[in-house]
Parts: C-alpha cells; structure tokens; sequence
C-alpha cells in the first residue's frame, strides 16, 4: 500500500509539472498572437480609432456626448464597413494619438495627423488623404498675409502639431501651444493671441462661427509633412488594404460626398481643383 502511495504521488506530481509546461506554452503563443494582431491592425470585429475630436470639420463631437461626426470620422465609418467591423472611436489629446497607438490600445488613428519622419519612426502611414492648404485667424481689421506680419506678435497652434514647427521656423513670432484648436481661438478672441495657425478648412469653420474672426490662406507650397494621412502601428500588414480603400473613395466619388457635406459644394471644388494641380498628391 505505501509503495503504491508513493507511485500515486509521483504520476501527480509528473501530471502537474505538464500541465505547467503546457500552461507556459500557452501563454507564450497569446503574446505572438498579440503582437500579430498589432501589425495587422487588431482583431475581432471592433476597429477602435484614435482621434481628437477638437479639428473641425475633421472631427468634433457634441459636448456632453459620444457624437461624433466630421470628414474623419466619416473616412473611418467607410474603412469600418470595407473592413466588416464596428468603429470604436476614442477622443484623446492630440499628443496623446501616436503614444496610444503605440501600445496597441487603438488600431489606427484618422485625425488630421501629418506623416512627418519623426512619427514614422515609430509608426507606419498610408499614402496621404487630404492636402491642407495653412490659414491665419485673426481678429477683424488686423489685416496679417503672412507669417513674417507675425513677427513680434504671440501666435498659437495645437500642441503636438506641424503648425507649433512651422510658426516656430518662421523666427521673431511668440509661439504658444495649446491643447487643442478651440482653445486657441479664444485666445484670440480674448486678446491673448495676435493670430491662430490651422487648417484653411477648419479656420473657414471658426470664422462662420466667429463673426469677430476673419482668416488669410497663406500662399505656400505643400510638402509630404503637411499632408493628412492614416497612421497604424510600425510595418501594420494592413497599409495596402487602407490605400485601396482611400483610391475606392476617391474614384467612386464617396470622399468628394464628405468634402461636400462638411465643406460645402464651392469650398469641395476649389479644393479638389488646387489639389488636381498638386505634384504630391499625384504620387
């Protein structure tokens, strides 16, 4: 009897370290599948899409609400439904989009961010979406063309973005960041700010808003890192998939429907004829 006791006890305790062993392997293969799924843009049937939803007419949301709506929120609507899977959007600041990215706790980001060599070092993009033209807003009557008008003045732009780098480079300009767009024009509005540095789609949308504000479009050349494209994690299996669904919405008229939506029919036109003549939208 103790003989057999003792065999007992040394198949349990043989069946107990494979079990461990077996356990081991199984969470080693989780994280391979994770770290997979990361390259590939997630799993699942849920797209979560990182965004800061203070860049009218690209992305806003109702105060209060989860209601988004804009030309990005639109593009990730179309993405969400070619790739068969709900969008999940998550509404950060600015300078947070690339770091969340990074962790794997969204899959993409489609929020007016500009593919610029220092983010693609640490992220992948598509080929760009939207040419930006830049504006200055300003109080009435101030008159600014330029950025050199600036020089002496306090001008601002939403932290994190390629128009702090540009006012910066400009020289002689008091360069102030803020947490998002909104914020910067009611600096301006209450006086603490000469002028705004933004997108000339959504400057148009602040001025119809402020009848106080009037904008300049700034008579500049558009280079790679002011484009708008779709950021996805590092080498993402999934950057020819987006493309092809960017070239679907531009031929099959679908992107022209949301320029139109949020920009109106002229303001649609005039942008897509100054992008036809573009060199980099081209490639």
């Amino acid at each position: 009897m103790m003989m057999k006791s003792k065999l007992t006890k040394k198949i349990a305790c043989v069946l107990a370290g494979a079990l461990c062993l077996l356990a081991l392997a199984g969470c080693g293969g989780s994280n391979d599948t994770k770290k997979d799924a990361a390259k590939s843009g997630g799993d699942g049937k849920k797209l979560v899409v990182a965004i800061n939803a203070t860049f009218p007419p690209f992305e806003s949301v109702k105060e209060g609400t989860q209601d988004y709506s804009g030309i990005d929120i639109e593009i990730a609507q179309y993405i969400g439904k070619k790739l068969g899977k709900t969008v999940e959007f998550h509404d950060m600041k600015f300078a947070s989009l690339v770091p969340t990215l990074q962790s794997g706790r969204a899959d993409m980001i489609i929020s007016g961010i500009s593919p610029t060599a220092e983010r693609k070092e640490v992220v992948s993009f598509s080929k760009p979406y939207y040419f930006p033209m830049k504006a200055l807003v300003f109080k009435k009557g101030a008159g600014y063309k330029t950025l050199a008008d600036l020089k002496g003045k306090k001008a601002g732009a939403s932290m994190g973005t390629t128009y702090v780098k540009e006012l910066k480079a400009a020289g002689g300009i008091e360069v102030t960041e803020l947490d998002n767009t909104p914020l910067v024009v009611q600096d301006i509005k209450n006086n603490r700010l000469d002028a705004g540095l933004f997108d000339s789609a959504q400057a148009a949308v602040f001025v119809k808003e402020n009848p106080e504000l009037e904008m300049a479009i700034l008579n500049l050349p558009v280079v790679n890192d002011d484009t708008f494209a779709i950021a996805l994690p590092k080498d993402s299996k999934d950057i020819n998939k987006i493309n092809d669904i960017l070239k679907e919405m531009k031929s099959n008229g679908e992107f022209h429907k949301i320029l139109v939506k949020y920009l109106g029919e002229d303001a649609a036109k005039q942008y897509e004829a100054a992008e036809a003549k573009l060199d980099i939208a081209k490639q």
